[in-house]
């Protein structure tokens, strides 16, 4: 199945998951935990943060994306939706409530500057 969605599908896949590594190294690099629902000590604001709040999810949902054009499916597709839409309904509002809780004006004024997503 060569096409030309094969490689535009493998650049968008690399670079999805590029963006979360590099999310996830900052974590790392900042001593926040990297697993969701763990209770953050620090806000990380740099790197891939200054861009928008929830860089991991947003690389995965490049990478499945990218995965869906590579293969031609559909199928795919729809699963990046369906975890693009619960990170954006469940996760994330869980996370913030969190985040606001701990880090209080500091985190509001976080999110007044940078988007959810991008």
């Amino acid at each position: 199945m060569a096409g030309a969605a094969e490689p535009g599908g493998l650049a968008l896949m690399l670079a999805g998951i590029g963006w979360a590594m590099w999310a996830a190294w900052q974590l790392r690099r900042s001593g926040a935990p990297i697993r969701s629902g763990v209770a953050a000590a620090v806000l990380v604001e740099e790197g891939p943060f200054r861009f928008g709040r929830n860089p991991m999810a947003l690389g995965l949902t490049v990478s499945l994306l990218g995965l869906a054009a590579m293969l031609g499916s559909a199928f795919v597709a729809v699963a990046a939706f369906a975890f693009a839409a619960y990170m954006h309904i469940v996760r994330i509002p869980q996370e913030e409530a969190q985040l606001r809780g701990t880090f209080g004006g500091w985190y509001s004024d976080y999110t007044a500057t940078v988007r959810r997503w991008l």
